[in-house]
């Protein structure tokens, strides 16, 4: 794919705004994209909106093309969007939820390729033995793999992720966030993702954006976005932002700061 351009996207929750103007930064084949920032910020909004999950206004591109020009069945088809909450708890199956998915989307697997397919993503994501188990007997953080496999079933030009990691220790989350650049470096494609954890964040992502209270305070790679100054203007917290013994990037967080 060539692309993924997003400009002064502006959204509203009723009559209130609540993305303001908002332009990312324009996103090559094999990027991954991070949006940090409070609660509250905007974050789920914009990966709605990318979406196509709710209204908004502005220039949303993919591949050259306007999202407006693109149809829903195929901008569907070259997009997946993960949501923040988990599979609900039910009596259905992981495997089941897998299959239906694939057969809903119109997947061009044969059975025996689509179960192969389906075994090599629980493998990885360390579901194979819960493959059979309701997702009521899951805790939420196994849930939410599942709803990550899902994302994985095909190879969208674009994935968008929200807060994909927020149930998941120090482990799965790198599991996870290594799978997402496994997936772009040997199938291509962008991903966008929303995230809560910097020092995450500055390990895979090529380009962050900052949102205040629905607007850009800043947008570049991690090393241009995450300074101490701007750290303490969206958190409220003074960080140390330094070097690792391996040259990568480490937040430091020393105190909240009064006021």
């Amino acid at each position: 794919m060539s692309g993924f351009e997003v400009e002064k996207l502006c959204a509203l929750y009723g009559r209130k705004q609540v993305l303001f103007e908002v332009t990312l930064p324009a996103l090559a084949d094999g990027e991954i994209l991070g949006i940090l920032g409070p609660n509250a910020s905007g974050k789920s909004t914009m990966i709605r909106c990318l979406a196509r999950e709710m209204p908004a206004s502005g220039t949303v591109r993919l591949d050259g093309r306007d999202q407006s020009a693109i149809g829903r069945d195929d901008w569907y088809a070259k997009v997946a969007t993960m949501p923040q909450m988990p599979p609900a708890p039910s009596a259905l199956l992981p495997t089941e939820l897998m299959w239906s998915t694939a057969r809903a989307l119109n997947l061009e697997f044969s059975d025996r390729e689509l179960a192969a397919h389906i075994e090599a993503i629980f493998l990885r994501l360390g579901l194979d033995e819960l493959a059979l188990s309701p997702l009521q007997t899951l805790s939420g953080g196994k849930r939410q793999l599942v709803g990550f496999a899902l994302t994985l079933i095909r190879d969208p030009e674009l994935m968008l992720l929200d807060e994909p990691t927020s149930a998941l220790d120090l482990y799965w989350r790198m599991i996870v966030l290594d799978l997402v650049r496994d997936r772009l470096t040997e199938h291509g494609g962008i991903a966008i993702a929303a995230l809560h954890d910097l020092d995450l964040a500055a390990r895979y992502c090529d380009r962050l954006v900052l949102l205040e209270e629905g607007r850009v305070l800043a947008a570049g790679t991690p090393r241009e976005v995450l300074t101490a100054a701007n750290l303490a203007q969206l958190y409220r917290v003074e960080a140390e932002v330094s070097d690792d013994a391996e040259g990568r990037l480490r937040i430091h967080v020393v105190r909240p700061l009064s006021g």
